[in-house]
């Protein structure tokens, strides 16, 4: 199987596909990402444990802010708790040493949202740094009981594929698969593609990383999107695994 990852190369992936011979593969990134430059007053907020949680959507967003705030505040303080969402982020988190007070097992954001909001009580502050692209998802599901989201945006992706380069890579690595990890990142790449290339991808084996993810890539496929069952990355590399092997043994 030829797989053509759209993201930008990431070590625990890599890892697994080259300890897997029945896949070739190759990273197609589809954006930078730009930190921003956080509010003074949020980070003030912060540093005196002014919010009871903060919440992290991603490993990135954690990673980004504690290299903004390493200077200023060392760490997050002991009175804020840290939600994360996602098992992945969960464990590069901890694999830093980062703190994580409450994670659970979710389909997308919306459903992360609703079991974290059992943690809470009325009233209470929640600090949410966040991609300037995230959609809202988690502040309209923390919006009751007088819970007040203090979102941040301290990063924004900017989008870096050529059209130029997806025909080179079509023509000179002939994939017959692709793995998306974002609804946005399956847009950005679509919009650039001929139809031609198009045409060529709906025959494709495509592998999505969540439900909002699967649901944009099933307008360009004929076959069932493979997903695991929640967004969990090792879960998606099991699946992909599973396909590949059965791909070898057709052949």
């Amino acid at each position: 199987m030829r797989t053509i990852i759209v993201k930008e190369p990431d070590k625990r992936i890599k890892d697994f596909f080259q300890s897997n011979s029945n896949i070739e593969f190759t990273f197609f990134p589809v954006f930078k990402y730009l930190e921003l430059s956080i509010q003074s007053e949020w980070l003030d907020n912060l540093k005196r444990g002014y919010f009871n949680w903060i919440i992290f959507t991603s490993f990135r967003s954690w990673q980004i802010l504690m290299g903004q705030i390493a200077e200023k505040i060392v760490c997050i303080p002991d009175r804020t708790k840290i939600a994360v969402f996602g098992p992945a982020s969960v464990e590069q988190i901890k694999k830093y040493k980062g703190r994580v007070d409450f994670t659970a097992h979710a389909h997308d954001a919306a459903e992360f949202g609703l079991k974290f909001i059992n943690q809470l009580s009325p009233k209470q502050k929640i600090a949410y740094p966040a991609s300037l692209e995230s959609s809202t998802q988690i502040e309209k599901c923390l919006s009751i009981n007088d819970i007040q989201v203090y979102r941040e945006n301290i990063y924004k992706p900017m989008c870096i594929i050529k059209s130029t380069k997806i025909n080179e890579i079509m023509v000179d690595f002939k994939p017959d698969s692709m793995v998306f990890f974002s609804s946005k990142s399956v847009k950005s790449f679509m919009d650039n593609c001929s139809i031609d290339i198009l045409n060529q991808i709906t025959n494709m084996q495509l592998f999505a990383l969540g439900n909002p993810t699967s649901r944009v890539l099933e307008n360009y496929s004929v076959k069932k999107i493979i997903k695991p069952q929640y967004p969990d990355i090792y879960m998606l590399a099991e699946l992909i695994y599973e396909t590949a092997q059965k791909e070898e043994k057709k052949h």
